[in-house]
């Protein structure tokens, strides 16, 4: 998911991407695929840094690598980057 289609849509400087991976959860015979997105954003509401337009444009980011995925995504989730 990081490969150069995707740097080349989002500029290493601009990006609010870290890294990202997908996690399969298995529970008997169902399956669900979870994008993992890991940012460096303030996400908490209230603390210092946090912007919520550079969190909007962060799930459109997430959400442009789903569609772009070759495998299906149920869900994404977005982590704090350590």
């Amino acid at each position: 998911m990081n490969g150069p289609a995707n740097r080349a849509l989002h500029p290493d400087e601009n990006r609010l991407v870290s890294r990202c991976w997908q996690e399969w959860e298995i529970s008997g015979r169902e399956r669900r695929v979870f994008l993992c997105v890991e940012t460096a954003l303030e996400m908490r509401p209230g603390f210092a840094g946090f912007d919520p337009a550079k969190l909007d444009t962060l799930v459109n980011e997430a959400r442009e690598l789903v569609h772009a995925s070759a495998s299906p995504i149920d869900s994404i989730r977005i982590i704090p980057q350590l």
